[in-house]
């Protein structure tokens, strides 16, 4: 037991960029309930990004220039398409051509985005290496980044991306992230990768919470993903609202803020984001992070950093958190969602209701349905219309029997699947 407790334990610290542990999944495992969810699922007006016309035999676009042949590379049994430029990313052969040039385009904008976003001139990029399926990110993680299969397949289990700090490689389960567009977590782990660069040689000053949050944050920052910010935001706010935030001085190690599981490992993300959010509109300006970041360099804590920049107590910061996220949208409440997790049909959250509060939702449009849910341990829950109803505008009433909020939503599209 002892020793699966510490594997669990270096496993769970991957996405302590600052922190020189062993490896670890960047987000927390789960589903859209009743466990958490690894990456947030969509919300308001996505559409899945235009991909290139590609046909056989493959044809990969270069920055600049037009379609070429691609360079096939052989690394740990497996062929890769490689491509160059702001990255060096190598694309699992069996991924299909369509979806490599959603892959490169994608990372493109995101190493330019994340190192406009520290200030920092876009020079030589990260090392991207983007597998199939979760068999091949295990076998990856184990051939190419060199950790026992045990290990490998663990973190395979447990995460959908990934970055090792010691040798600066990002790892992406194509299957586990393809369907929800525009795909970011490539962008997530990318900020991890700029953030090394960005904190040195004060990597120490980092906090957890910032370092996480600011890479949950950057999710949100692409273009068409306002779904991703309107649940940081309302997912936070729930948390505010139930009194369930978890204490940010708990969030600061690496090691603590990796203890956090289940639902909290999933909450202690939006949390993070939204504490992030809020100290990037004191400090304002074009580039706020770029000059915490500066700061930091210079040897001063996050506190410092803050007073320092806003002319504000990092007390009073803190003490108001709870005040600021409840402003959004004191609970319980709803807000509705124009697509759901995989860009197409319908979806709502809900949020400030009791813990665990089970709840009945009835949607009335071109058809009437009732279904049960129950809300998470911190008073919100995620949730799709159903596929098989018609297309057309619903009337949603949720409630758990004392307190009963209503939205209406359209449901432009059949089922969930991306159109």
């Amino acid at each position: 037991m002892k020793v699966a407790i510490l594997l669990a334990a270096a496993v769970l610290s991957a996405c302590a960029v600052p922190a020189q542990t062993p490896p670890a999944p960047s987000q927390p495992p789960g589903s859209a309930s009743p466990v958490a969810v690894a990456t947030p699922l969509p919300s308001p007006s996505v559409e899945p990004s235009p991909t290139p016309d590609v046909t056989e035999p493959l044809m990969v676009a270069q920055p600049g220039l037009p379609y070429v042949t691609p360079d096939i590379r052989s690394l740990g049994g497996r062929e890769f398409v490689f491509i160059g430029g702001n990255a060096d990313l190598f694309v699992d052969r069996a991924i299909p051509d369509a979806d490599i040039g959603v892959v490169w385009r994608q990372v493109d904008d995101d190493v330019r985005a994340v190192h406009h976003e520290f200030g920092l001139p876009v020079r030589a990029g990260p090392e991207i290496f983007v597998f199939s399926s979760t068999a091949s990110y295990a076998t990856g993680l184990n051939r190419i980044f060199g950790y026992a299969r045990s290990t490998a397949d663990f973190v395979a289990d447990n995460s959908v991306s990934y970055f090792e700090p010691s040798s600066r490689l990002i790892a992406v389960n194509w299957e586990a992230v393809k369907d929800r567009r525009p795909v970011a977590a490539m962008r997530h782990e990318i900020t991890h990768w700029v953030t090394l660069n960005a904190c040195a040689p004060r990597c120490d000053l980092v906090p957890a919470w910032f370092n996480e949050g600011q890479a949950r944050l950057a999710e949100a920052t692409i273009p068409g993903a306002d779904w991703r910010l309107v649940r940081i935001r309302y997912e936070a706010a729930s948390m505010a609202s139930t009194g369930t935030l978890l204490p940010l001085n708990l969030l600061v190690g690496q090691l603590s803020f990796n203890s956090f599981v289940s639902w909290a490992g999933y909450y202690k993300y939006q949390q993070s984001a939204r504490v992030t959010e809020l100290l990037r509109e004191d400090i304002g300006g074009e580039t706020p992070i770029a000059v915490v970041y500066e700061r930091l360099r210079r040897g001063q804590n996050i506190a410092q950093a803050y007073a320092g920049l806003t002319g504000r107590t990092w007390d009073a910061f803190t003490a108001a958190l709870p005040v600021r996220m409840r402003a959004l949208g004191e609970g319980p409440g709803i807000v509705a969602l124009p697509v759901a997790p995989d860009g197409a049909g319908a979806s709502y959250l809900v949020y400030g209701f009791p813990s665990e509060a089970p709840l009945t939702v009835t949607a009335v449009g071109p058809v009437i349905e009732n279904w049960a849910l129950n809300a998470s341990p911190f008073g919100a829950v995620f949730d799709t219309l159903l596929p098989p109803l018609p297309r057309g505008t619903y009337a949603l009433t949720v409630s758990d029997g004392t307190t009963t909020v209503k939205a209406t939503v359209k449901k432009s599209t059949l089922g969930s699947a991306l159109r």
